[in-house]
């Protein structure tokens, strides 16, 4: 269980670590293309109909086309989301009302139903939609002139501040507490069971939280120290150009059809 749990962990965090790049990009206004993904990905987590959602896929994937952004790691982690999008709706092929066959494993017989089957696909098309549509802006703009897109948007400014550090500090985090836990299996001689191992989970919890305080820390510090102006940098204006247009265009087209679908 766990170095079952460490490669989780390894492979959470270069998903984490694929997002933050720099773009040298200038295909959308930041602002603009930020807007856009907070509307097309709220579309595609309320909406329960097939077209929008595949209009929304359809438009990451031609982004990401014509931006010539990395489209492998995009489509990776798309793959991954579908993969655990499926994996927490299969119950509700058998917890769904309706019978289309029965499974019988001994005394336990299953009912599968077409509603069910429904259910799982538009749930999962929903979440993979809504996470396709946001990482392949967050590929297009980068994180950096994300984080730009925001302060275009008067979002607060601590809360840019934080946004613009998490991606930084959160793969740091999860590698520190794969450290902890391969330290933890060492120092075990003799065999552990399933809920010992539990325990060891937990007691990283408490470590994990002490280094993250400690880190802030040292970082609040360090970041004081180097400023001479204690407010950031404003972001600099964009101008709008013929292809802001056409995405602000579809983006509303695509979100009032949404709201028709509901």
């Amino acid at each position: 269980m766990g170095s079952l749990t460490s490669s989780f962990l390894e492979g959470l965090a270069e998903t984490i670590n694929a997002l933050n790049h720099e773009s040298n990009s200038n295909f959308f206004n930041p602002s603009i293309a930020i807007l856009s993904a907070l509307l097309l990905t709220g579309s595609a987590s309320f909406s329960s109909g097939f077209k929008t959602l595949l209009l929304i896929l359809c438009l990451s994937l031609l982004l990401m086309l014509l931006a010539r952004s990395r489209i492998y790691s995009w489509l990776k982690i798309v793959a991954i989301t579908a993969l655990w999008a499926i994996t927490v709706s299969t119950p509700l092929i058998f917890t769904s009302p309706g019978s289309l066959a029965n499974i019988a494993l001994g005394p336990v017989e299953l009912r599968i139903s077409l509603e069910g089957f429904y259910l799982m696909a538009t749930f999962t098309v929903r979440v993979v939609a809504a996470a396709a549509v946001f990482t392949a802006f967050i590929f297009i703009l980068g994180w950096r002139r994300m984080v730009d897109g925001l302060r275009g948007l008067k979002m607060p400014e601590v809360a840019t501040s934080l946004i613009s550090l998490s991606i930084i500090y959160i793969p740091y985090l999860i590698r520190e507490m794969v450290k902890m836990l391969s330290a933890r299996e060492v120092r075990i001689v003799r065999k552990t069971g399933f809920r010992e191992l539990w325990y060891i989970l937990a007691s990283v919890v408490g470590d994990l939280m002490l280094r993250s305080y400690e880190h802030a820390w040292r970082l609040e510090k360090a970041i004081k120290a180097r400023s001479i102006n204690p407010n950031s940098p404003k972001a600099g204006g964009c101008r709008v150009w013929i292809n802001d247009l056409i995405l602000l265009i579809l983006t509303f087209c695509i979100t009032m059809l949404g709201f028709l679908s509901w």
